[in-house]
């Protein structure tokens, strides 16, 4: 993946809870190909990390729960299917869900490999190594980015 094309720091952005460290990848504007999206609380401890690739799935890093909700794309043959949804929808969509494993082997490292902030692709990839991460967030390494 060159440079122009890694996934890049976008926003910090308050929500109702705390803040939102959100990083993408577009494959042209405003069409998210890659993201990584870290919540984090009003104490500046992570909540939830969001992984999304557009060639694998989704998946969440939830605090003290460790890696849920994952699911994977259907295939282009499942697409391509017919059934009552692709008659009328043609995208590909979420094909259920896929385990922790698919997540760990596909979805994370598609995300985290190319992050074009290597730091920042290992700090998460050490917090991904725990169920638990009560470390508060430095966001001073997300301002200026």
């Amino acid at each position: 993946m060159e440079e122009s094309d890694k996934i890049k720091l976008v926003a910090v952005e308050d929500t109702e809870s705390g803040k939102k460290i959100a990083f993408a990848s577009f494959l042209r504007k405003d069409y998210v190909a890659k993201s990584l999206v870290i919540y984090i609380d009003g104490n500046n401890i992570i909540t939830g990390i969001f992984f999304s690739s557009d060639v694998h799935g989704t998946v969440e890093w939830i605090n003290g729960s460790g890696l849920k909700n994952c699911h994977r794309w259907e295939s282009e043959d499942q697409a391509k299917s017919q059934s009552y949804l692709t008659r009328r929808y043609t995208a590909i969509l979420s094909d259920g869900s896929a385990s922790a494993d698919f997540a760990r082997d596909f979805i994370i490292p598609d995300i985290l490999d190319n992050m074009s902030n290597a730091d920042v692709a290992e700090w998460v990839a050490d917090i991904l190594r725990v169920r638990e991460y009560l470390v508060p967030v430095d966001l001073s390494r997300f301002r200026g980015n």
